[in-house]
C-alpha cells in the first residue's frame, strides 16, 4: 500500500513539474512575443492627400501576440501639430488610401474658423463633396483597419502596452487599429474647359466639360448655337452645345462664367448637304392650335435640365419605316424650294408600336391641333425627343419610361424630333451612338 502512495506521489509531483515547466514555458514565448512584437509591426501608414504623402499624428492599434490568442496595444496621442501640406491647385484634392484599410474617416473644416465642418464623413462619400471657394482649409483623416464583425466602438480605447485578450474575430489574426492625420492646405482651382470636338458639322452636338472648379453655383454658358444648360457629371459640369441644321458655318464664340470669372472658348461648325424632297403643304391648322401648340411646346425649351437619362444609343421610335423628309432637308412644293425641314416624317405601319427613344420622363401626352397625339419625352441635359402623330397615347405626363417602352400605336406617319433646348438636331448619330451627346457617357 505504502508502495502505491509512494508511485501516485511521483506522478503528481512529476505531472505538477511538466505544469510549471509549460507555464514557464509559455510564459518565456509570450515574454518574447511581447518583446518582439514592437511599433515596426505595424502597417506602413501610407495615405495620401493630393498626391502628398501625409504624417501620422497620432494611432492605436492592437497587435496580435500567441497566434492571435491575445493582443499588445499600441497608443500614440494626438498633438496640436498640424501638417502644412501648402497650396493645392486642383479643385478637388484626391485621397489615396493604404492597401489594408477597412473605413476612413474625414472632417474638413475652414482654417481658422472654428468646428464648423464643410464635411464630416466616411471618406467614400467625399468624392461628392463640393469645396465652397478658394481658401484655406483644414483636416482631419482617420484610417481604420478591422477585422469583419468589429466596429470602431467595438474596438475600444486599450493603453498603451497593455495585453488583452485576442478578438478572435479573424484566423490568421492580423493588427487592428487607426492612424490619424492632421493637415491644413490651401486651395487655388481654376475652372478647365474641354471641347469633346473642335469642329462639329450642322446637326450634330459637341459636349463641353466643365472641372476643376469650387463651389456649387452652376456655371452659365452663352453662345448664338442655341440655349445651353449645365447638369452635374463626375467631373464637375458637363452642358451640350447643338449646331442646327442652319447654324452659320464658321467660328462660334462660347462664354462660359464660373464662380464670376468669364473663360471663352471658340466651336468651329461646317457645312453639310442635307439635299431636298418634295414635301406637301401643311394642312389648315383648327383656330387656336398655333397658339396651344406654343403654350405646351415651346415652354419646354427652356425649361430647368433634369439629369442625364440616356445610357447608350437611341432607338429609332418605329421599327420598320420610310423615310419621306428626312432631318435638314429642303422642302420643295410644286416645283418651289420652301424652307429646311427641322424634323423627320416617317411613313409607317399603322398599329406598330412607337418606343421610348431612350430612358426619360414624359413631359407631354396629349393631342394638340397642330401636330395630332403628341407625346414628348426629356432625357435629362435639355435634351428632348418629340413625336407627333401617334394613333393614341398609352403613357402620363410625369410617367418615367425605359428605353424601348411602348408609347401608343403609330398612325399612318410619324415625326420626330429631337431638340436641345429650342435647337434640332439630326436623329441619326443617336442611333449610331456618334458624336458629342456619347462623349465620356456618365
Amino acid at each position: 500500500m505504502r508502495t502505491v502512495l509512494h508511485i501516485i506521489r511521483q506522478i503528481l509531483l512529476w505531472l505538477l513539474g511538466v505544469a510549471l515547466g509549460v507555464a514557464v514555458l509559455l510564459g518565456a514565448v509570450m515574454a518574447a512575443s511581447y518583446a518582439f512584437t514592437t511599433s515596426g509591426s505595424l502597417p506602413a501608414p501610407d495615405a495620401q492627400f493630393g498626391g502628398a504623402a501625409l504624417t501620422v499624428n497620432g494611432s492605436r492599434w492592437r497587435v496580435p501576440l500567441v497566434g492571435g490568442m491575445l493582443d499588445k496595444a499600441f497608443y500614440s496621442p494626438s498633438t496640436l501639430s498640424v501638417e502644412k501640406l501648402g497650396v493645392l491647385y486642383e479643385a478637388h484634392p484626391e485621397i489615396t488610401l493604404p492597401e489594408w484599410a477597412t473605413y476612413a474617416t474625414l472632417r474638413i473644416t475652414a482654417d481658422g474658423m472654428g468646428d464648423a465642418a464643410y464635411f464630416d464623413g466616411p471618406v467614400e462619400d467625399y468624392a461628392a463633396f463640393l469645396y465652397p471657394a478658394n481658401g484655406e482649409y483644414k483636416a482631419e483623416l482617420t484610417v481604420w483597419r478591422l477585422p469583419v464583425g468589429m466596429t470602431d466602438v467595438g474596438f475600444g480605447q486599450p493603453s498603451d502596452g497593455a495585453v488583452l485578450p485576442g478578438s478572435g474575430l479573424e484566423r490568421p489574426a492580423r493588427p487592428a487599429g487607426y492612424y490619424r492625420y492632421a493637415f491644413r492646405f490651401t486651395i487655388q482651382a481654376s475652372a478647365e474647359l474641354t471641347l469633346s470636338a473642335q469642329r462639329i458639322e450642322q446637326g450634330g452636338v459637341a459636349a463641353l466639360e466643365i472641372s476643376g472648379m469650387v463651389g456649387s453655383g452652376t456655371p452659365a454658358v452663352e453662345t448664338d448655337l442655341g440655349s445651353v444648360q449645365c447638369v452635374r457629371s463626375p467631373a464637375g459640369w458637363r452642358c451640350y452645345i447643338p449646331a442646327a441644321y442652319n447654324a452659320s458655318a464658321g467660328s462660334h464664340d462660347i462664354a462660359v462664367t464660373v464662380n464670376g470669372e468669364t473663360l471663352p472658348l471658340t466651336l468651329v461648325v461646317t457645312a453639310k448637304s442635307f439635299g431636298e424632297a418634295e414635301a406637301q403643304p401643311d394642312p389648315p391648322a383648327p383656330d387656336g392650335a398655333a397658339e396651344e401648340f406654343r403654350s405646351v411646346i415651346w415652354s419646354l425649351y427652356e425649361a430647368p435640365a433634369r439629369e442625364k437619362m440616356w445610357h447608350g444609343a437611341f432607338l429609332c421610335p418605329v421599327e420598320l419605316y420610310t423615310v419621306l423628309l428626312d432631318y435638314g432637308q429642303t422642302k420643295v412644293m410644286s416645283g418651289a424650294r420652301a424652307g429646311q425641314s427641322n424634323s423627320t416624317l416617317l411613313y409607317t405601319i399603322p398599329g406598330d408600336p412607337v418606343r421610348a427613344p431612350a430612358d426619360g420622363v414624359v413631359a407631354v401626352a396629349q393631342n394638340l391641333g397642330l401636330t395630332g397625339n403628341t407625346v414628348v419625352i426629356d432625357h435629362g441635359c435639355g435634351l428632348r425627343s418629340y413625336l407627333y402623330g401617334l394613333g393614341s397615347i398609352h403613357v402620363q405626363p410625369g410617367q418615367t419610361v425605359a428605353r424601348g417602352d411602348a408609347l401608343g400605336p403609330v398612325g399612318e406617319t410619324l415625326t420626330m424630333d429631337f431638340k436641345l433646348g429650342s435647337k434640332s438636331i439630326s436623329p441619326w448619330p443617336l442611333f449610331q451612338t456618334s458624336g458629342g451627346l456619347f462623349w465620356k457617357e456618365f
